[in-house]
């Protein structure tokens, strides 16, 4: 129960300060913080195992990919979508957040930090996310995502 409400607390002054920090440091622009809207979305989906969610972010061609193990086969949508499950999130923080968009594109750099398993395996760490969203028919849709681990826990 303690750990539990650690972690709470953690989570909420983690993303107060993300807010706060982000705001006074860059004047997001109206689609800047939508993205950075959407970066939160697909991380709170992963968290929370969330099919759903995770769906309604992601196009159709949706792509990930490890940069840092090279055997690690990309998945596309319906394969990602299926690994949710397996994947156990006890702690995350999400620490930077670069946006670039041109036109009906853009791409994002998100820095997180983990505490999680994947098939049972420890994967707690840093990480960068590198991603690319394309607008289309007014909504921004996840199109492809690149994961590199940057330092494990």
């Amino acid at each position: 129960m303690r750990e539990t409400l650690i972690v709470t607390l953690m989570l909420l002054v983690g993303s107060l300060t993300f807010q706060i920090t982000h705001s006074i440091a860059h004047p997001w622009t109206e689609s800047e913080i939508v993205i950075v809207n959407l970066e939160q979305n697909y991380f709170e989906a992963l968290k929370n195992q969330d099919q759903e969610l995770m769906d309604s972010l992601l196009h159709e061609n949706f792509v990930i990919s490890s940069m840092t193990r090279m055997t690690s086969p990309s998945l596309d949508k319906q394969t990602f979508l299926t690994t949710l499950p397996k994947q156990i999130i006890t702690f995350q923080e999400i620490t930077h957040v670069k946006v670039n968009i041109k036109g009906n594109m853009a791409k994002s750099v998100v820095n997180i930090s983990m505490i999680k398993t994947y098939d049972g395996k420890d994967h707690s760490g840093d990480y960068e996310v590198y991603s690319i969203w394309v607008k289309e028919g007014g909504n921004w849709k996840l199109l492809d995502r690149r994961i590199k681990f940057v330092e494990p826990y």
